[in-house]
């Protein structure tokens, strides 16, 4: 963090670029202008040099001092159309959900006692009257992930105002705070289940994704990366079977590159997963998608855990000595039908006990390495 102190009659202040960088000073007579010039090196993150800071503090003093009348500065929309236009160091497919995030409700829209942020003026921008309430707003709909999402986006794109619009980003943390005060994430305890759960699971999927299921448990992939697999990235012949992962399937329905740069693998494949998918490969082109709906289309991602997924588990949950209790509707002379998503509270060992997402077949995988005994020390960076 940049600091300012006093040294006789003037100011000095003093930041490193980076972690290791070289040490940048700049001396004032002005303490408001070293106050300026320690705003501007910590709004940067220190990743500026003196004599960037000398030119911008400098120029403002000049400007002031000439009194030249007040330019506004730029409506938040227009900043973010010009960030969005000039974003070309990412994926398509994350530039194209940075676009869904700005241009949604959240940002167009007021969001509680906040105004809407796009139409707002950047300089005007402020913590407590703008962002505090705004993120109150959406913590009120939004899960945490989904409010936390929002803020990184947007607080990227007020960083590309700074200095040019205003000497800090009012999305920072603010100095003596530990946090910026944004909704706490719960995540998610991994589910690993046995050979016995995973046999349950796969007697209760349909024909439909059955076939997911087994080479999920046996290559450990990713959905998005077995709903983007191409018959090309599938090697079946010679002594090593292997499918090679070089692209997943994003939300938006498009091929983009892996999580990482480590997610770029290849997997051997035990011999069932091969019989697998030989036969889901059969007669297909080299461009064509192994794993496809009934209807012969690619998956959404949305629907396979909407409409498959989340029967299939609730399916693997029910005892067929035990099944769901029904409930007395009307009168009390009817039943209710069981509801789809119902399951059973016995405690028989025929059925699920917990609700696994389909990433813990992913879990489960590498769970089952290691009871093989295999060393997976360099695998683990994949998950």
């Amino acid at each position: 963090m940049a600091k300012m102190n006093p040294r006789g009659n003037s100011w000095i202040v003093r930041w490193r670029v980076g972690r290791s960088g070289k040490w940048q000073t700049c001396t004032f007579d002005d303490e408001k202008q070293a106050q300026e010039a320690e705003n501007l090196a910590n709004a940067h993150k220190h990743n500026i040099s003196d004599t960037e800071v000398y030119a911008i503090v400098l120029a403002l003093d000049t400007d002031q001092a000439e009194g030249d009348e007040e330019t506004p500065t730029p409506l938040i929309g227009d900043l973010i159309e010009e960030w969005l236009e000039a974003k070309v160091d990412v994926a398509k497919s994350t530039k194209r959900e940075y676009a869904r995030i700005l241009h949604g409700r959240w940002v167009t829209q007021p969001v509680g006692d906040a105004p809407a942020l796009t139409k707002m003026r950047i300089s005007d921008l402020g913590r407590a009257a703008h962002l505090d309430p705004w993120k109150a707003g959406m913590s009120e709909t939004l899960m945490p992930a989904g409010v936390r999402k929002h803020w990184a986006v947007m607080s990227m794109v007020a960083r590309s105002a700074t200095p040019r619009f205003r000497l800090d980003n009012p999305f920072d943390r603010p100095a003596g705070q530990r946090t910026n005060g944004l909704p706490t994430i719960e995540h998610y305890d991994a589910y690993f289940l046995t050979v016995k759960e995973s046999e349950i699971l796969l007697a209760a999927c349909p024909p439909a994704i059955r076939d997911h299921v087994i080479v999920a448990l046996g290559t450990g992939m990713r959905l998005s990366e077995l709903l983007g697999l191409r018959v090309k990235a599938v090697s079946l012949s010679g002594k090593n079977p292997a499918v090679f992962v070089v692209k997943t399937l994003s939300r938006t329905g498009g091929l983009t590159a892996p999580k990482s740069r480590k997610s770029r693998r290849p997997i051997p494949l035990a011999p069932r997963v091969v019989e697998v998918l030989r036969r889901l490969v059969a007669g297909k082109n080299a461009n064509d998608f192994v794993f496809t709906s009934p209807s012969g289309r690619p998956w959404d991602a949305n629907n396979f855990r909407n409409r498959e997924w989340r029967y299939v588990v609730a399916r693997a949950q029910r005892c067929a000595e035990h099944p769901p209790i029904t409930r007395k509707v009307g009168n009390g002379s009817e039943l209710d039908q069981v509801k789809s998503l119902a399951v059973s509270t016995c405690g028989c060992p025929t059925r699920l006990h917990q609700r696994p997402r389909f990433h813990d077949l992913r879990h489960s995988f590498v769970a089952y390495l290691i009871e093989a005994g295999f060393d997976l020390t360099p695998t683990v960076a994949y998950l």
